[in-house]
């Protein structure tokens, strides 16, 4: 099988992943048109944020949907609106058309702020695109389809020129259990599917690869894949104080995860308004969930960075990202 016909696959199932499984995340909004002015910013601006990406700092990660449509230049929309801040925009519900107006504002994105965007599949969503290309390969040599399906992961980044691929890893939920990368096929926790595809996707993405490319886990982990993945971006949703996070960390990491790996995210599609639940930090007291993953680092050292499920939901309706923002001001104070 061509890679060519596998990268087209993988292409559609990018469009539609977030119909083809249920998941604790839902459906994303529709995008909301805004006209507002755009800040004008020099070039010693851009070059000193393209720096502040590049340093050893705690990132800002998001799921943004509404970014898969073409777009407009006539109308400000919520790719124009990313904060410059933000490190990584994982697309939610599928990426711009090529070519078009939003895929062309990404890239600019890219270059001028030095932004990184991902896709985004589930387990289930990779299997369909093994089977879609070459059902027979699953059955008779299944380990030999998933390194197709790497490769072609790999070139559909490459073709639309973007800097990763982030894995939703949730086994045991009831659309992904008898997956191949489900837990059905996990002996003792292991899943010898899940081992593989890394051990592929390594070739091309993440820390062993040789390249800038990344590769993230997130829901939950999985034993002897840390070596090759950048981050783990845990759905810590609702997590009300640091003994919590501290325990996702011990008990999704699976012991193996570096707390400058680990990210937490809160879910923004359901507590955007208040900055996520009540949080209880040692130091400030009651404050958004948001915030105290902000303040809050492991026992074991500094954590990777914080992030967000549906980031976009502050935009219209918080003014211009307000929990985001103050996030990653206390993640990353800006000197003055």
């Amino acid at each position: 099988m061509n890679a060519i016909k596998f990268q087209l696959y993988v292409i559609i199932l990018i469009t539609s992943l977030c119909f083809s499984a249920a998941c604790k995340k839902h459906n994303d909004p529709l995008a909301e048109a805004v006209e507002r002015l755009t800040p004008q910013r020099d070039d010693v601006y851009y070059e000193n944020l393209r720096a502040y990406k590049r340093s050893d700092h705690q990132i800002y990660f998001g799921w943004w949907g509404g970014l898969n449509t073409p777009g407009s230049p006539e109308t400000m929309s919520v790719i124009d609106q990313i904060p410059d801040s933000v490190d990584i925009v994982a697309f939610w519900g599928g990426m711009p058309p090529l070519g078009s107006h939003n895929w062309e504002t990404m890239q600019q994105i890219r270059k001028t702020k030095g932004t990184r965007f991902v896709i985004t599949s589930f387990g289930s969503g990779v299997e369909q695109i093994m089977r879609r290309n070459d059902p027979q390969l699953v059955e008779t040599d299944v380990m030999k389809a998933i390194d197709d399906v790497a490769r072609a992961i790999a070139d559909t980044i490459a073709l639309y020129n973007i800097d990763g691929f982030d894995l939703d890893y949730e086994p045991s939920e009831s659309a992904e259990f008898n997956s191949i990368f489900g837990s059905r096929y996990a002996v003792n926790g292991r899943n010898p599917h899940v081992l593989r595809l890394f051990e592929a996707l390594g070739k091309y993405l993440g820390p062993k690869s040789g390249t800038d490319k990344l590769l993230i886990i997130d829901g939950y982990s999985h034993t002897e894949i840390e070596p090759y993945y950048n981050y783990f971006m845990q759905q810590a949703y609702n997590s009300s104080s640091p003994t919590v996070l501290q325990n996702r960390l011990r008990t999704y990491g699976l012991g193996e995860c570096p707390p400058h790996k680990f990210v937490p995210c809160e879910n923004f599609e359901a507590n955007w308004r208040n900055g996520g639940v009540t949080f209880s930090d040692p130091r400030y007291g009651r404050i958004p969930s948001l915030l105290g993953f902000a303040y809050w680092n492991p026992i074991e050292g500094p954590k990777g960075g914080i992030g967000s499920y549906h980031t976009e939901y502050e935009y219209p309706l918080n003014p211009d990202y307000k929990w985001t923002r103050e996030a990653i001001q206390i993640l990353n104070p800006a000197v003055q």
